[in-house]
């Protein structure tokens, strides 16, 4: 009979997530690793198979338990405007909180390990178009609804928030306050608010 593993994977996926996060897929080492979840590499090893078994799991794990929430809530929202309008809210207050100078788990590893891990980059890329297919059912919804004109390509602007959110999450990595931010994010929903989409009005 088998042995159990004597360790909770989610708490386990969960540290995993936050050291990669934190740090980088190259910049953590599998003692950072084994420090952070607090079990041994065997038990690492039999579980995940090496360091980029654990951070794949870990990525998967990002999307279903951080990615998935913002995304449903989205989703739930009454009105579809304010759904996009909370979504980015909910990202700003993160970024310039708990989350400030971590960006997005996604973001960062597109950018590190994406051009030359094709397996890798296909997870990462799969979490983006679910971002974007989200804001594309929430404008869709709202074109039935009368809040957006109903000529507006709403693919095309689900790309623009997308990029928007992501944008978002590098501008905090790099610093930017609320206030900078929060300028980012009236400044693209202009385009589909009813205001000038072209240029933010400067104060006197």
């Amino acid at each position: 009979m088998a042995r159990q593993k004597e360790f909770d994977q989610s708490d386990v996926l969960l540290k995993a997530m936050q050291a990669f996060w934190r740090h980088g897929y190259e910049a953590t080492s599998v003692q950072d690793l084994v420090d952070a979840t607090g079990i041994n590499r065997g038990s690492m090893y039999d579980t995940f198979g090496d360091k980029r078994g654990l951070f794949q799991a870990a990525v998967d794990f990002y999307i279903s338990n951080v990615s998935a929430k913002r995304l449903s809530k989205m989703l739930e929202t009454e009105s579809p405007l304010v759904a996009i309008r909370t979504y980015f809210e909910d990202l700003i207050s993160f970024s310039v909180g708990d989350g400030r100078k971590l960006g997005c788990l996604i973001t960062n590893s597109v950018v590190e390990l994406a051009p030359h891990d094709p397996t890798i980059g296909k997870i990462l890329r799969g979490s983006f178009a679910r971002v974007e297919d989200v804001f594309h059912q929430t404008l869709l919804r709202a074109q039935d609804e009368g809040e957006i004109p109903s000529q507006i390509d709403a693919r095309a602007i689900a790309r623009f928030m997308t990029a928007t959110a992501n944008g978002i999450r590098v501008f905090a990595r790099a610093d930017a306050d609320a206030e900078t931010l929060r300028d980012v994010v009236n400044s693209a929903l202009s385009v589909i608010e009813g205001r000038h989409p072209e240029l933010p009005v400067a104060a006197e």
